[in-house]
């Protein structure tokens, strides 16, 4: 793991090097003063420092290959709220539940303790954390490794060393072996060549094969033993099976509906990792999922609001809809890299 500077009165709490910040692979150090993030395929860029005091919301929770993620929600300059998911991955025999509860618990403390005083302050983010293009030293960087890769792909040939000269034993050997080649070969022609002499004159009867489409009439001929007539006549074919098959058109719905007809429900469409916040004033749930899923919201002729965020960096469409006793009631879309979908529905009006 990177060893950042550190400031005099300042000491390691907590620190892991196998932790995914939203799809990128990173390495996390929790100190006395800052959370400090450093991504593991560009080692030249600079840690990332967030501090306490820019933590809003600290929650758990599992994806949907049931590893541990811490969800972190970080104000920035702008006022947006940007959604950082700490993914602790699990191995056959390894589980971080308990490393990521930790987690959790020691950077709430150290969030309410340092906003006590004058609340939540906005922090920078920087790329990778954030869209938008690398630092020129993370390119840099990949190029200058390329480069040295590209010296070592095809190494340099070794001298030939020179074939030793063939002793006189040698030659004795290759001789004799000439020697045997020639007897076989004389051998193999004598027998081929005198073969036929001694072997018997043998007279083959061609056969009529006869086909199921034609009639073919064999005659007698003048023999001592009389042969009977045989008559080859072609059998009917068996009449072929008609099969009729039978087409079903299945109606195509042009909208799709909650999985059940009464209460409130948030449908969430994306081929990738997402965040979201969904509920009423004061019940907000946070979940970290992908893929299409269903939620069910605990509401009822309230006002109920939604946020989804995306994981990634992909230009992909999300979608997120709620429905109340199976009619829509809001929905809202994104295309952009890391984009944020909010939704509010009034349920008293519908």
């Amino acid at each position: 793991m990177g060893s950042p500077y550190l400031n005099s009165n300042e000491a390691i709490i907590l620190s892991t090097h196998n932790v995914v910040i939203n799809t990128i692979p990173a390495e996390a150090i929790l100190t006395s003063q800052r959370l400090i993030f450093v991504d593991s395929r560009h080692t030249q860029l600079r840690p990332q420092d967030i501090p306490f005091v820019s933590l809003e919301t600290v929650t758990i929770g599992e994806n949907s290959a049931m590893d541990p993620v811490l969800s972190l929600s970080v104000v920035l300059p702008d006022e947006t709220r940007h959604t950082l998911g700490i993914v602790f991955p699990q191995g056959p025999k390894a589980k971080r539940v308990g490393e990521r509860d930790e987690w959790a618990t020691k950077i709430k403390e150290a969030s309410l303790a340092a906003q006590k005083g004058d609340g939540v302050k906005p922090a920078e983010l920087a790329p990778p954390w954030v869209a938008g293009e690398l630092p020129e030293e993370a390119r840099e960087g990949e190029t200058a490794a390329e480069t040295r890769a590209d010296k070592f792909v095809n190494p340099p040939l070794a001298p030939r060393k020179p074939r030793a000269k063939a002793t006189s034993g040698n030659h004795r050997i290759f001789a004799a072996a000439g020697v045997a080649i020639i007897f076989i070969i004389v051998c193999v022609a004598g027998v081929y060549f005198l073969a036929p002499s001694f072997a018997g004159t043998f007279k083959t009867t061609p056969v009529s094969m006869v086909t199921p489409q034609e009639t073919a009439t064999v005659a007698a001929t003048p023999d001592i033993t009389q042969q009977p007539i045989v008559t080859a006549t072609p059998q009917p074919m068996a009449p072929a099976t008609e099969v009729t098959a039978t087409v079903t058109t299945i109606p195509h719905t042009t909208q799709a509906v909650a999985p059940q007809q009464s209460g409130v429900w948030i449908r969430i469409e994306y081929d990738g990792n997402y965040t979201a916040s969904y509920g009423t004033s004061g019940r907000m749930k946070e979940i970290i999922g992908n893929g299409e899923q269903y939620y069910q919201i605990p509401a009822k002729d309230e006002i109920v609001d939604a946020t989804v965020m995306k994981l990634d960096e992909s230009g992909g469409l999300l979608k997120a809809s709620i429905y109340n006793n199976g009619v829509l009631a809001a929905s809202g879309s994104t295309t952009k890299p890391h984009g944020t979908v909010e939704i509010h529905a009034d349920l008293r009006t519908i």
